[in-house]
């Protein structure tokens, strides 16, 4: 009976060692995760070059819902000029206007579009042997091209995920 007890106690202490969950290995090997960086609308403009077509998170008020469906909200900054509009998508699916003035955290891609100037793709809707010919037309597409360093860029984020703050 004792040496049944004593193998018992070993066949234990062998099973208790090599027992390790696969979920603690991993998590002891893996690299910590870091914290996501949750931008205001004031921070997400002043870094909005670096961050373009990635996902960011920002944080503001909603200061408007559109009416015609939700589609799209805008979120303050430190002031109502300073404000981004949030799409959002199939994802999010609406706003509601219940959420006017309320505290939004949204996660999503931020994205650039420029102006219409700078949209227009010269020669895009003529041949060459067109543009040739219509020289007031090559004059406007070059004025069109010139401008593209000054177009304004304007920032929205296509929504992936809403948070209502409390």
């Amino acid at each position: 009976m004792r040496k049944l007890a004593l193998f018992s106690l070993f066949a234990l202490f062998l099973f208790s060692c090599g027992n390790n969950p696969k979920g603690q290995e991993e998590s002891a090997t893996a690299a910590p995760e870091t914290e996501a960086l949750v931008y205001s609308v004031d921070e997400l403009y002043e870094n909005a070059a670096d961050v373009v077509d990635k996902e960011v998170i920002v944080k503001g008020t909603v200061m408007h819902v559109c009416q015609h469906g939700g589609q799209r909200c805008f979120l303050m900054g430190s002031n109502e000029e300073i404000n981004i509009r949030i799409e959002a998508g199939e994802k999010i699916g609406a706003f509601s206007q219940e959420q006017m003035g309320s505290e939004l955290e949204i996660i999503g891609i931020l994205k650039e579009v420029k102006t219409e100037a700078d949209a227009h793709n010269p020669g895009e809707h003529e041949t060459d042997a067109e543009a040739e010919e219509n020289t007031e037309v090559a004059q406007a597409h070059k004025i069109i091209a010139e401008s593209q360093d000054k177009a304004d860029i304007v920032y929205f984020i296509e929504g992936v995920k809403v948070k209502e703050m409390k």
